[in-house]
């Protein structure tokens, strides 16, 4: 009866990836984008596996950080050194199911201190499909749990003890279930490792923070379907011609729901009630704007890309 019991359990997670089996993983290999000029001193590193799409994910991401650094100028009449960026990183899964790598981005501006992030790709095998947290889980109530879970592991672990790093308040606000909160995570067999940069649920001082959950506590908000599409509404109460269209792209999907993710950073960060205002108002009218658009037009799926496109462009673009 026990070991009856044993392949029923089994049974039940190897859908879901709770797994440790692993197959043969990728081959790696290092490379790294230098640039130094009388500006600048950048050193990226990316690595390479032999699968054209993950292979191009991440050398696009490399150049775009490279290019972005470029775009910083130091005023050397105050500072008497270089911009550094310096990005590294680890393959923190690889195992002919999934593809997972952690970059850390080293960064040194000129001001009271260097700053560090984290920039995670969770790639699914063999095709190289990358994969995002809310495509994993099931929507706001997956972000929930998780929100609710990496809370609790965060305050446990450093809210605690006669020396605590950060506070029960911080951590709460830096684990808010928004996707944005949860954007840097590797995906292993057996659980959900998460990364949050300094600042974000404790001080600069007490560095970067990491978190995991179990993934039998994630079973039941777990999709079925990662390559499924996961815009950012039920698509079960799709009724209008673009919903239907989103709801049939799985692109389409991931950029309604980018759209939507950034728009509520936006707003979460433009603290002025007016400026608040200012951009649920550029939202409302970008929205009827697409639905005046491509309502009607024979190529929905075309027109929305392109709208979705420069809307999460515009977004994106800093608050002048």
């Amino acid at each position: 009866m026990l070991k009856r019991f044993f392949w029923l359990v089994l049974a039940l997670l190897l859908p879901l990836g709770l797994d440790g089996a692993s197959a043969a993983g990728l081959p790696v290999a290092k490379k790294t984008i230098i640039v130094k000029s009388r500006d600048s001193d950048i050193s990226v590193q990316y690595p390479q596996t032999g699968n054209t799409a993950i292979d191009a994910a991440l050398l696009d991401y490399a150049r775009k950080s490279v290019a972005q650094f470029k775009t910083f100028k130091p005023d050397f009449a105050d500072n008497d050194h270089q911009y550094q960026l310096a990005t590294t990183y680890v393959v923190e899964r690889n195992d002919g199911k999934m593809f997972g790598v952690v970059f850390t981005e080293y960064s040194d501006t000129g001001g009271a201190h260097p700053n560090s992030d984290y920039r995670t790709f969770n790639f699914l095998l063999p095709d190289g499909a990358q994969v995002f947290l809310p495509e994993i889980v099931d929507g706001e109530r997956g972000l929930k749990r998780i929100a609710e879970l990496a809370t609790a592991d965060l305050i446990a672990n450093i809210a605690s003890g006669p020396e605590p790093a950060s506070d029960a308040d911080s951590i709460k606000m830096g684990t808010a279930p928004a996707a944005d909160n949860f954007k840097d995570f590797i995906w292993l067999p057996g659980k959900l490792h998460l990364y949050f940069p300094a600042y974000q649920v404790a001080s600069y001082a007490a560095g970067p923070q990491e978190a995991a959950i179990a993934l039998v506590r994630l079973r039941d908000v777990i999709r079925p379907d990662w390559r499924a599409p996961a815009p950012s509404f039920d698509c079960k109460k799709a009724a209008a011609d673009i919903e239907k269209a989103i709801c049939a792209d799985a692109a389409l999907a991931r950029l309604d729901r980018q759209v939507a993710e950034t728009y509520q950073t936006v707003i979460r960060n433009a603290y002025e009630p007016a400026a608040q205002e200012k951009v649920r108002q550029t939202q409302r009218d970008w929205v009827a704007r697409r639905n005046r658009t491509c309502g009607g037009t024979g190529d929905i799926g075309s027109c929305l890309t392109k709208l979705y496109r420069n809307r999460l462009a515009a977004l994106n673009k800093p608050a002048e």
